[in-house]
């Protein structure tokens, strides 16, 4: 009887192993998405960044040039910019979350 529960046992073991293995190894390819998916935020925020320095030249050229309507024009153009830069830090900020999140059900399931 002691043999048949022992055997059971680590029967039970052997099943639960590689499903532990393999729930490790998704939630570490989960953290590494995460991962790119924040680097790609911050590469946009880059561009946009450039593209907001960019539009500020040509605003303080029409402004030394006397061009108001190029300077509307650049305005607008700021605008879309800052509001880029914005969605770029939210976006960034909901991944910082979900990374967080994958990683504590990480150390949840290997506290268990």
């Amino acid at each position: 009887m002691k043999k048949a529960m022992l055997l059971a046992a680590c029967g039970l073991i052997g099943f639960a192993v590689p499903a532990f293995a393999e729930t490790a190894d998704q939630q570490l390819q989960d953290i590494r998405s995460d991962d790119a998916a924040i680097k790609k935020d911050d590469a946009a925020a880059q561009h946009d960044k450039n593209n907001l320095a960019t539009n500020r030249a040509a605003k303080a050229n029409d402004k030394a040039t006397d061009k108001p309507v190029g300077q509307a024009v650049d305005s607008v153009k700021i605008g879309a910019n800052k509001a880029a830069l914005s969605e770029k830090k939210t976006e960034k900020n909901v991944d910082k979350n979900i990374m967080e999140h994958d990683i504590n059900k990480g150390n949840d399931t290997q506290s268990q």
